[in-house]
């Protein structure tokens, strides 16, 4: 999320109810002070949404933080991890489909071969459309 920490304060509320689900914990202040020039990108998020959900009980726990996605009744899940930081824990989470359509986004470009993911948000670069089929 480092890179689209501000990208939720342009979805219109009206049309559209976001949820941020981090198993991750806030960045060290130092981090936000030196490295992030004072920006905290959680809280930026956290500022924007409409729902940030905490969800550091359920790292690891695959079937727990899927159920607990399905719970809210969700249409959308969009992994913006994908194999970059926590792989195993986005592809655990996604096999289990807790959303209708899921989508792989940003910090791993290319496809992932699975069947549970739906779209990937990509460039021409990465996923040439002569390589589509």
């Amino acid at each position: 999320l480092y890179l689209s920490h501000d990208l939720f304060r342009f979805f219109d509320p009206e049309l559209v109810e976001i949820h941020v689900f981090s198993t991750g914990a806030p960045d060290h202040p130092q981090f936000i002070r030196q490295t992030m020039r004072g920006v905290d990108w959680r809280q930026r998020v956290i500022d924007t949404v409409d729902y940030f959900h905490d969800v550091r009980e359920f790292d690891g726990d695959h079937i727990a933080l899927a159920r607990f996605i399905h719970d809210k009744e969700l249409q959308i899940l969009i992994e913006w991890d994908g194999y970059a930081r926590q792989g195993e824990r986005a592809m655990g989470l996604m096999a289990l489909r807790p959303c209708p359509v899921q989508i792989l986004h940003q910090e791993f470009l290319a496809t992932s071969g699975a069947q549970y993911v739906d779209y990937i948000v990509t460039d021409r670069v990465v996923s040439p459309v002569r390589l589509e089929g």
